[in-house]
């Protein structure tokens, strides 16, 4: 009996190798938890914001169809000059999101912008000439039934295709949001 008793008494105990793998598997475990919790965040983070950015581009595509429809281009367009209330008195094409910050290097400083199917360094001209696929353009955009080569259609439109950009930088990383849509008045 007593040699049985040795015996038992030598594996009583944990050795130092077994304690420290359980030490390494707990810690796995842990940052595994911690890494995941992270995810989550960064996650319902970037929702969120998607979820602000498209609410904020559909409010603003509300505004454009509550206004006056022959305004509503030179209202939100990028050129001031042709305001229709007088030179910079018309929102325009940028605007501010509550709570997103513009990614960096956005030369206006705003996370959001109202874009046309303009030719490049043009923004008062809609040309139912421009070519453009993104916008499905040449486009009758009168309603005349022909598409004029050189007439600015900024006043005398009967179809305006809209896009709303929204684009920011956060903690959760860059996000964007795009709504695209085509206005009618007949």
């Amino acid at each position: 009996m007593g040699k049985a008793r040795q015996q038992a008494s030598g594996r009583g105990g944990f050795t130092l190798v077994e304690v420290s793998m359980a030490l390494a598997v707990f810690l796995l475990g842990v940052l595994g938890f911690t890494s995941a919790m992270v995810s989550i965040e960064r996650s319902q983070l970037a929702q969120f914001e998607s979820s602000r950015a498209m609410q904020a581009a559909r409010t603003i595509l509300e505004r454009i169809q509550a206004e006056a429809f022959p305004e509503a281009f030179r209202r939100y367009n990028g050129d001031p000059s042709d305001d229709p209330g007088g030179a910079g008195t018309a929102p325009g094409e940028d605007f501010d999101v509550p709570g997103l910050s513009a990614r960096p290097g956005d030369s206006d400083g705003r996370a959001g912008e109202v874009r046309f199917p303009t030719p490049a360094g043009q923004p008062g001209l809609l040309l139912e000439s421009h070519v453009d696929p993104r916008w499905e353009m040449p486009r009758d955009l009168n309603g005349d039934g022909a598409i004029s080569s050189s007439d600015n259609q900024a006043t005398q439109y009967r179809l305006l295709p809209v896009r709303v950009v929204v684009e920011w930088t956060s903690p959760a990383g860059p996000g964007r949001v795009q709504l695209d849509t085509m206005l009618g008045n007949f």
